[in-house]
C-alpha cells in the first residue's frame, strides 16, 4: 500500500492518453515501439512520483504525517533507489526507442535530446522548481511537452509544425491544471475538479486523434477515460 501511495498511479492513464495519441497521430505502425514508449515514459513517470516524496520527506513529516516516510512505512533510503532506479530505467529504454522506430538518423539524436532533457526536467522539478510559484507549473507542462515530442520523433520521419503545436497545447493545459491545482490546495472541491481535469486530458487527446487520424484511434485513448475514472477511485479509497 505504501508503494501504491508512492507511485501516485492514478493519473498514469492521462499519460498512456498522451503516447497513444502521439503515436497514432505521428502514423506509428510498429507495436513494439509502442510498447517500449509506454515502457518509457511511464517508468520515467513514475520514478519522478517516488523522487517527489524523497525531496519533500522534510516537509511531509510537519504536514503530511500520513504519508509513507514519515509514516515509517518505507525508509527514505528505498525510496531514492526505488525512485532513481526507475527513472533511469525510463531514460535507458527511451534512449533504445528512437533505433526501434522509423525516424530519421537526424530526428533520432533530437529523440535522445527530448528524453534527455525529460529526465532533467523530472529530476529538477523533484528538487527544487516545484517550490517556484510560476517556474514550477510550466515545468509539469513542458514535461507533458516532452513526452508528445518524444513520440513524435520517434515514431515518425517529418515531425510536422501542427504536431509541434499539439505537443506545447497539451503542455499547457497541464500547466494551467498544475497552478490551480498549487493555488487552490486548501480546497478539497477544487482538487477534486482538478483531478476530472487531469482525465480529461485523455478526452482532449481522443478528439486530437480523431481530427488527425480517424475514428478507431479516438475510440482506442477514449476507453482510457474510464480507466482513469476507476483507478482514481480506487486510490482515493485506499
Amino acid at each position: 500500500m505504501a508503494i501504491l501511495q508512492l507511485l501516485r498511479v492514478s493519473a498514469l492513464p492521462t499519460l498512456w492518453s498522451n503516447v497513444l495519441a502521439a503515436y497514432f497521430i505521428g502514423g506509428g505502425n510498429n507495436l513494439i515501439l509502442l510498447l517500449f514508449l509506454l515502457i518509457s515514459t511511464s517508468s520515467i513517470y513514475l520514478g519522478g512520483m517516488v523522487l517527489n516524496d524523497y525531496f519533500d520527506a522534510d516537509t511531509d513529516a510537519v504536514e503530511r504525517p500520513e504519508r509513507p516516510i514519515p509514516s515509517g512505512r518505507i525508509s527514505i533510503t528505498t525510496v531514492f533507489i526505488l525512485g532513481m532506479c526507475l527513472v533511469t530505467f525510463g531514460v535507458f529504454i527511451g534512449f533504445v526507442c528512437p533505433f526501434i522506430g522509423n525516424c530519421s538518423d537526424y530526428e533520432k539524436r533530437i529523440a535522445v535530446g527530448v528524453v534527455t532533457l525529460l529526465f532533467l526536467f523530472v529530476i529538477s522539478y523533484d528538487a527544487f522548481l516545484k517550490r517556484m510559484s510560476i517556474i514550477g507549473p510550466f515545468t509539469m507542462g513542458a514535461c507533458r511537452m516532452l513526452c508528445y515530442l518524444f513520440v513524435f520523433f520517434t515514431a515518425e520521419r517529418a515531425v510536422l509544425v501542427s504536431h509541434v503545436v499539439l505537443s506545447i497545447f497539451v503542455g499547457a493545459y497541464v500547466m494551467c491544471i498544475t497552478m490551480v491545482s498549487r493555488f487552490e490546495a486548501g480546497s478539497q472541491k477544487i482538487q477534486k475538479y482538478v483531478g476530472i481535469a487531469l482525465s480529461c486530458l485523455i478526452l482532449i487527446d481522443s478528439v486530437a486523434c480523431l481530427i488527425f487520424v480517424g475514428i478507431i484511434s479516438a475510440a482506442l485513448v477514449v476507453v482510457l477515460y474510464p480507466v482513469a475514472v476507476l483507478l482514481r477511485r480506487f486510490v482515493s479509497m485506499t
